[in-house]
């Protein structure tokens, strides 16, 4: 009957297993086969044997199962989880990441807490180090065992028999303390290290078992419940392998609170201290002396947080560190991994509550160890400052040198030792001219002296200038004053770009974004800055050291700087350097240009000799022996140069001739002549010229043009804004395509800047001549046959020329008007450029009188359809007379 039960017992645990296996796990009591596992005595292990089954296989492969399904997807066994995740605790005790808000809350209320704490953002030290939250209760078993582990109940050995008998077993520490060896008996093992215990059974076997030999080793291990308390981040009672030290259950735990202490972290046993573990030194030098393993029972207290400091600044590691006994700023800087490369320890202060309730600050000379030695106090703030930028005995180098830079300064260092070379600098050096902007100590005032670089570099007497720490040597570019104007428009017409943008409604914006790459826009902006920059326009380098100067005068004494204006290549504000002469500031402001007047300059200067009036002095000074040296008039403070231009002095002039001219071509003029008069210098007209058709352009004409087609384009915008939000508001449909159009038509336009004139009344003396301008150009068609019709009509198209027809013959062949035509101001633009209105006297009852070869009759859109849009009108009449320029211009060029 007992043989019976038994092999009713084997059969039970092996078909447990089999089922286990199978789809319907989940209905099979684990721990109960693991208990039956535990329970089997070697007779049943023998019976098992007989049978064709190894029992220790198969319930080493059940505890495999289960330990695989504690496991997460990766295989992993999960313990502790960052804190802030949410956990469930599923039906086998293992805990779940599901984000659980109870430990959201507690973590987010302990940053909070901190921060408030904080004001300088510095962290605790060290409290990441176990911050998670734990998973499981499960014991970890992933630990080595030490030689001088202790067995206990719970724990099983795995012995393999060698030899003449080939067999292995699994077997369990019971509550006796004994293991039950099959053939050999229970052996105790209980309280014996592993290495005397594993010995101990190597003893039995080799004497009971003749030629058979025992490999022994542990297996699983026991379990041990200890209590962590205090300020854990999960307090409580934990399950943890008996290999396991006060880390493993504090990191089991969730780790340490932010109010928690890490440096006096108790192990009590059986209510005494055994041991006190301080995490810094764990942290800091991998000491793990006081990281004693645990036995069942243990109690690790964590106290609150003692006295804490905070360091900030240049240090390796700033944060809040936690004071242990009385400790020194030389301790603090140790915590903290010591100074940062930039730590200037000489200057440091300590923040520090006073009694008062106040906050004071007290300095401290770091690098003195008679200040490291000062003890700190709970809620001390420490700050180490770090070493200043500002570089110290070097002279800098600036402007077109090529490799600006700066160089270590020493005693005799002169210009020459600087400079030493043309190849020094780029090509467009002006080596008539420098600047030596020095700091005088202790105040640092500037001063500036000038030098001749071109004397530097040929070793004249310039070379010989000595030089000071703090020195800026700044050279400059020839580049002329037209090209920074030129850079400056575009930036500016890119600023305008972009204030236009800015102002534009939703829809707007998204019809520009289609025409305009902003990236591009943003580039071209940042070439032109950089390409200023680099250039080296000495108007933009002298702003800050005029600035300067401005600014350091404040006894009543006059601003060392002066103005020079005229016929200059760079007029403005400029320093005045020691012992500046006339033509000094000349060469300083880059130069006199082609046509200064040599003759004479003035120089205007303030006097304040009488203090109850200033009086103005105006001296005139012969500018030729300035330059070459017979006479030298010293500048003083404010003094303004005027450089004058020569008499009647002009650049050259000049007028474009196009089309049936004999001569056509560029033709200079004199202040003063005529049109009529570059004509006959030309030739006069060919045979096919057709006078009365002429195109005359002015370029001032056409920057005023370019100035009024902008501001019309903006105008309609914002009248097209409006008038969308209106039907918006009103719910209506936008009814503005031909608005839009026409606003397309006119970005589309370019200005010409042309004046209507009568080249026939001209050249023939009916009318007065035309005195020419510089950018005037005159183009003359050939004679054209046919009058043009555009517009509002079906088809616009041009028509051979007929006496007989009138207006409304023209009109009739192109098709009609169309429904958008604005009948009532139809006009006429004749091919010289001026406009005849229908309604004008004569124009009904002389129409076909009126109309000559190359005119054109413009229907323009009924802008009354456009609703609130009352600039229309006046848009499209510019639009067509603009267009009808280019198209005549066009027409010659094909």
């Amino acid at each position: 009957m007992r043989t019976k039960n038994m092999g009713i017992k084997i059969t039970s645990i092996i078909t447990g297993l089999i089922i286990s296996l199978s789809s319907i796990a989940a209905q099979v009591d684990r721990s109960q086969l693991e208990k039956q596992c535990k329970n089997i005595t070697p007779q049943q292990r023998q019976m098992a044997k007989a049978a064709g089954y190894d029992v220790d296989s198969v319930c080493s492969s059940l505890r495999d199962l289960t330990s695989k399904n504690d496991k997460d997807d990766n295989g992993n066994l999960e313990t502790v989880l960052p804190r802030g995740s949410q956990v469930t605790v599923d039906e086998r005790g293992v805990i779940r990441n599901q984000n659980n808000s109870a430990d959201v809350e507690m973590f987010d209320l302990q940053n909070s807490r901190n921060k408030k704490q904080n004001s300088k953002g510095l962290k605790r030290y060290g409290y990441d180090l176990f911050a998670g939250v734990p998973t499981t209760f499960a014991p970890a078993t992933d630990i080595p065992i030490p030689v001088d582990y202790i067995v206990g109940p719970g724990d099983r050995f795995q012995i393999q028999l060698l030899g003449k008998v080939s067999d292995s077993y699994e077997l369990s520490v019971d509550r006796n303390g004994s293991i039950s060896f099959p053939e050999l008996g229970p052996i105790t093992v209980t309280g014996l290290k592993f290495t005397e215990a594993k010995q101990l059974v190597q003893q039995k076997v080799n004497e009971q078992m003749i030629g058979v030999r025992a490999v022994v080793s542990l297996g699983e291990l026991r379990s041990i419940r200890v209590f962590v308390l205090g300020e854990a981040f999960k307090p409580g009672s934990y399950t943890v392998s008996s290999l396991s030290t006060m880390t493993n259950a504090l990191f089991a735990s969730g780790g340490i609170t932010e109010i928690g202490s890490l440096r006096k972290i108790q192990l009590k046993r059986q209510g005494k201290v055994i041991s006190t573990l301080d995490l810094y030194s764990l942290l800091q030098h991998g000491d793990t002396s006081n990281d004693v393993r645990l036995l069942p029972g243990d109690v690790i207290y964590i106290p609150p947080v003692g006295a804490t400091v905070g360091i900030s600044g240049e240090v390796k590691r700033p944060a809040i560190y936690e004071l242990k006994d009385k400790s020194t700023l030389k301790n603090l800087i140790k915590l903290a991994g010591g100074y940062s490369a930039n730590a200037y320890p000489n200057i440091s202060h300590i923040s520090r509550k006073n009694k008062s309730g106040f906050t004071s600050v007290i300095d401290v000379d770091l690098s003195q160890s008679s200040s490291q030695k000062t003890l700190l106090k709970n809620g001390d703030q420490i700050e180490i400052s770090t070493v200043l930028e500002q570089l110290e005995d070097v002279v800098q180098l600036s402007g077109t040198f090529n490799r600006p830079r700066a160089i270590e300064w020493s005693k005799e260092l002169s210009l020459g030792d600087v400079i030493h070379s043309v190849k020094d600098f780029n090509e467009n050096t002006d080596m008539n001219i420098g600047l030596i902007v020095r700091k005088e100590m202790p105040l640092r005032q500037v001063s500036v002296l000038h030098f001749n670089l071109k004397s530097v570099i040929e070793e004249g007497k310039d070379s010989r200038i000595l030089l000071q720490p703090m020195d800026e040597i700044i050279t400059f570019s020839l580049y002329a004053e037209e090209k920074k104007n030129t850079f400056e428009q575009e930036l500016q017409e890119l600023t305008s770009l972009q204030q236009r943008l800015e102002k534009l409604e939703d829809f707007e914006l998204e019809k520009a974004e289609k025409a305009i790459d902003p990236g591009e826009e943003v580039r071209k902006s940042d070439e032109l800055v950089e390409l200023i920059k680099k250039e080296n326009i000495r108007s933009k380098v002298l702003v800050p050291i005029v600035k300067r100067l401005k600014e350091q005068t404040s006894d009543g004494g006059l601003i060392k700087i002066v103005d020079i204006s005229g016929n200059i290549r760079f007029p403005g504000t400029y320093p005045l350097t020691e012992g500046m002469a006339v033509r000094d500031l000349i060469l300083l402001a880059g130069g006199l240009k082609e046509a200064s007047y040599l003759g004479n300059a003035e120089v205007t200067r303030r006097d304040l000799s009488n203090q109850e009036s200033a009086t103005i002095k105006h001296i005139d000074i012969n500018l030729a022996e300035q330059l070459v040296g017979k006479s030298s008039f010293r500048l003083s403070p404010k003094d303004k140069l005027a450089i004058y231009a020569t008499p009647e002095y002009r650049e050259h002039l000049t007028i474009v001739l196009e089309g049936e001219v004999r001569f056509p071509g560029l033709y200079e003029f004199k202040q003063g002549e005529t049109l009529s008069q570059v004509i006959t210098r030309a030739g006069g007209f060919t045979s096919m010229a057709y006078i009365q058709a002429a195109l005359f352009t002015r370029a001032d004409l056409k920057k005023q043009e370019t100035k009024r087609l902008e501001e019309l384009r903006e105008k309609m915008r914002e009248d097209i804004a409006a008038s969308e939000l209106e039907d918006a508001a009103a719910g209506r449909g936008s009814s503005l395509k031909d608005a839009e159009s026409l606003l397309n038509a006119l970005s589309e336009t370019e200005a010409l800047g042309r004046l209507v004139i009568s080249l026939e009344d001209i050249v023939t003396g009916k009318k007065d001549d035309i005195q020419l301008k510089d950018g005037d150009r005159l183009v003359v068609p050939t004679f054209r046959q046919e009058v043009s019709v555009i517009g509002e009509v079906q088809h616009s198209t041009s028509h051979i020329f007929n006496d007989d027809w009138t207006l409304d013959d023209y009109l009739e062949k192109s098709g009609g008007l169309t429904n958008r035509a604005d009948d009532d101001r139809i006009y006429v633009v004749k091919a010289d450029g001026s406009v005849f209105l229908p309604n004008q006297s004569g124009w009904l009852t002389h129409q076909n009188e009126m109309l000559s070869p190359g005119d054109t009759i413009v229907v323009p859109l009924d802008t009354d359809r456009i609703k609130s849009l009352t600039l229309w009108t006046n848009v499209s009449q510019v639009i067509y007379q603009l267009a009808l320029g280019a198209a005549a211009i066009k027409n010659l060029s094909n």
